[in-house]
């Protein structure tokens, strides 16, 4: 039977969302008997790189044009530069793979409904990085919007990127949808609440990256911690802390660079788990990951956590952008007892249908229908 050669390619490997996601998809397809590559221009920091992050199949392209990489029958790009310059260098077929709208990213730095922190400040410096970045910005939507229209093959982790790309550009998009192991996210049937006293609530992501929402979660914390509330906060990130994370006693534990089994044993001793992203937030695998763990969850009304299920009574929802809602979520979740067990049966019940296996046959359809 023939099986066709498939190329994921990417810029830089380093750890994110995205990579794990590309990087899962390799092994899948090769244990399912395709000939799957992950191509990349560089590694960032290879010794510090998780193993689920790199699959055994990979190489290091080492010209712009591509001109060294393995043949491959069908070649697929996640990030929109990526896309282009596959679409740019190569004569194979290109699947755009959407794992977040892009545009949401950009005019939200426009309309300053995020900002990294480097911009954040009221300086006269920062405002004018601010007006120079906000210049980039649009140019950057249109640019999007331009590699979005190409006559690629279009694919998405989430129900709510399928319908938008098949509406705003009118082109079929496939749904690949994110699954988890859940080998790895069980959730601890012993785990007692509140262990020596303490709420510990974890929250996962970089606070350099805008449309994750750290800094609400922080204020959040804070102002429970400021009341006197009995909460520990785990920060857990790909990168280096802010500079609020750093001052004031507001995190008690930051953890850089986690493995999935080290994300895995962590959510297992953790009493509340807290995601504030924002709207860009194409799936969200950490709040899928705890979950599938057993952690109550407090999640803002996003488009990719409303999606997870029909029902809303698997988390505690909040609108983004409001700490004070997340502050009355954790007393909630910590005060009531029914609406906890409520919500950590039904996370694992929602849990259910997110699993690697999910994964595995939509790639399975995906390869096997759309060429």
């Amino acid at each position: 039977m023939f099986r066709m050669k498939i190329g994921y390619f990417i810029n830089q490997i380093d750890i994110s969302g995205g990579i794990k996601v590309i990087s899962q998809h390799v092994k899948i397809l090769k244990e399912m008997g395709y000939h799957a590559i992950l191509i990349s221009r560089s590694i960032k920091q290879k010794e510090n790189i998780p193993e689920e992050y790199l699959p055994e199949a990979w190489v290091i392209s080492k010209k712009d044009t591509l001109d060294d990489v393995p043949m491959c029958d069908v070649y697929v790009g996640t990030y929109y530069n990526d896309v282009m310059h596959l679409v740019r260098n190569l004569r194979s077929k290109v699947v755009h793979l959407c794992q977040g709208y892009e545009p949401i990213k950009y005019m939200g730095r426009v309309k300053k409904e995020f900002l990294p922190e480097k911009y954040s400040k009221r300086s006269l410096f920062s405002i004018i990085r601010q007006m120079i970045d906000n210049t980039k910005s649009k140019r950057r939507v249109r640019r999007v919007e331009l590699i979005y229209s190409l006559p690629t093959i279009k694919a998405a982790v989430s129900r709510h990127l399928v319908e938008l790309i098949e509406k705003k550009y009118r082109q079929k998009c496939h749904l690949i949808q994110n699954g988890i192991d859940p080998k790895n996210f069980y959730p601890d049937e012993k785990r007692v609440w509140g262990k020596d006293g303490k709420i510990k609530i974890i929250s996962v992501g970089s606070a350099h990256v805008g449309f994750k929402g750290i800094q609400d979660t922080l204020n959040a914390v804070d102002l429970l911690k400021k009341k006197g509330a009995p909460v520990e906060l785990i920060r857990v990130s790909p990168t280096p802390p802010s500079e609020k994370e750093l001052e004031g006693k507001i995190v008690d534990k930051y953890y850089e660079g986690l493995s999935e089994k080290e994300m895995a044993i962590l959510y297992r001793n953790v009493d509340i788990f807290i995601s504030s992203s924002l709207e860009l937030e194409g799936f969200g695998l950490p709040a899928m990951e705890a979950l599938a763990s057993g952690v109550p969850s407090i999640l803002t009304e996003i488009s990719s956590y409303q999606n997870f299920d029909e029902k809303r009574d698997f988390a505690y929802f909040v609108p983004t952008g409001r700490p004070d809602r997340i502050a009355e979520g954790l007393l909630v979740l910590m005060n009531h007892k029914e609406f906890r067990e409520q919500c950590i049966r039904r996370g694992l019940l929602v849990a259910r249908h997110y699993t690697i296996e999910t994964t595995a046959r939509h790639l399975s359809d995906f390869f096997e229908c759309a060429f």
